[in-house]
């Protein structure tokens, strides 16, 4: 396996051979990095192709259960075979972005949460035990929860128990609950560089800023806005309740909880952050068009050094248990980890028996726009299979069949 590394020029590299974070949001926020300068709307076929998309190379693993044994050996496998990633985390604060979804108070017909929509708490634990041993010096868990609680009550409901976690971990883990700005005394802004098409920066928790190497752990899922959720699609819970949440009704509110409907994905109001950084180019009402596009700018903010995506047990024909009988479960025992979330993304959506180049509104993008392709023509990877290196399985050997998500009907 040949594997590829993102080549940023000149900026300064962290020993892995990665951007530092800190580095890059300073650049980014200064205009230095701006490899996909312009718009995604409306850029040309010939300007697309002018851009090399980065390239980075994705692993694929056979695990069948949450065994955590099992688990950390088939992870710690494909970190290896993706290189780097020791280096990359070696004294280093690290902060996981995990998906786990609106509450922890449903089920999906009695299945619980981690085997089903949200990341399971063994992946996370093995994840965290092979960073710490890495040399991690501290790895903080976040999510936006629809809990008071911001710190590690809000995470118990979807199993996630810190006390277990620091055991294997050495006492370097913590949870935090973004919803809003906790403990901290302001929001960070985080500009897009280049300016994005639908926001041109975003107000969030600074755990999501002040950290070193930032990572998303994802759960493998079919969408109805985005096609899949993968490492990308994760970051959609970044952007605080407390700004861009649907019960946030008259301005920021440090108690909301609700989801970012309205804001994110009908579009139908702006946020209230403390400047105007919503472009007015969405299309209210259409989830397809306007999710794709907040996730590529969400991706162009917050730049993620390595991607692992949980498809031991997972659903599929839809994202999660409010969508009632749409909702399939099933077992791919699969688990999956890149250095570059395109890349990563699009051998994922491959694994699913998707094409990672199909057109927009054709599954799986069946609802909307192809946000891989979105991402290749903004310079941020590459969603051509055939470019791409795959360590571990090759995907004709994983290809686990996915049904896609289709336009639910309107009540």
């Amino acid at each position: 396996m040949r594997a590829c590394r993102l080549d940023f020029r000149s900026a300064p590299r962290c020993p892995g051979g990665g951007v530092s974070r800190r580095v890059f949001l300073a650049q980014a926020a200064a205009g230095v990095l701006m490899p996909w300068a312009g718009t995604l709307h409306g850029a040309a076929p010939a300007e697309a192709a002018a851009q090399p998309a980065p390239r980075a190379a994705t692993g694929i693993a056979r695990c069948k259960r949450y065994e955590f044994a099992e688990v950390r050996r088939a992870l710690g496998g494909l970190l290896d075979e993706l290189g780097g990633v020791r280096a990359l985390v070696r004294n280093r604060h690290v902060t996981v972005k995990v998906n786990l979804v609106n509450t922890s108070a449903e089920d999906v017909a009695g299945v619980p949460l981690g085997l089903t929509v949200t990341v399971h708490p063994v992946v996370a634990m093995a994840l965290g035990s092979l960073l710490t041993d890495y040399g991690a010096r501290r790895v903080t868990y976040c999510d936006q929860l629809p809990f008071a609680a911001l710190d590690e009550a809000a995470f118990l409901g979807y199993g996630f128990d810190l006390r277990r976690f620091n055991e294997v971990m050495d006492g370097r883990a913590r949870f935090v609950n973004t919803r809003n700005r906790g403990a901290f005394g302001s929001y960070a802004t985080v500009r897009v560089p280049g300016g994005g098409e639908l926001a041109s920066a975003w107000e969030v928790n600074r755990a999501y800023v002040d950290t070193d190497v930032l990572m998303s752990l994802g759960k493998l899922k079919s969408h109805v806005g985005a096609g899949i959720t993968a490492g990308m699609k994760n970051l959609f819970g970044v952007p605080p309740s407390s700004l861009y949440g649907d019960d946030a009704k008259h301005g920021p509110s440090e108690d909301a909880l609700d989801y970012r409907n309205a804001t994110m994905h009908a579009c139908t109001r702006k946020p209230f952050t403390s400047a105007d950084h919503f472009t007015g180019r969405s299309v209210e009402g259409d989830h397809g068009f306007n999710v794709p596009r907040f996730i590529v700018d969400l991706n162009a903010a917050f730049p993620l050094a390595l991607v692992v995506l949980d498809a031991i047990s997972v659903i599929q024909t839809a994202e999660g248990w409010w969508l009632g009988s749409m909702v399939s479960v099933t077992r791919p025992g699969l688990l999956l980890a890149g250095l570059n979330p395109v890349c990563t993304d699009t051998v994922a959506a491959a694994v699913m028996g998707f094409d990672p180049e199909a057109g927009d509104r054709t599954p799986p993008f069946a609802n909307g726009t192809n946000y891989l392709a979105l991402a290749r023509r903004r310079g941020l990877g590459e969603n051509r299979l055939k470019l791409l290196d795959v360590a571990g399985l090759d995907v004709a050997a994983a290809r686990f069949e996915y049904q896609p998500t289709y336009r639910r009907p309107r009540s």
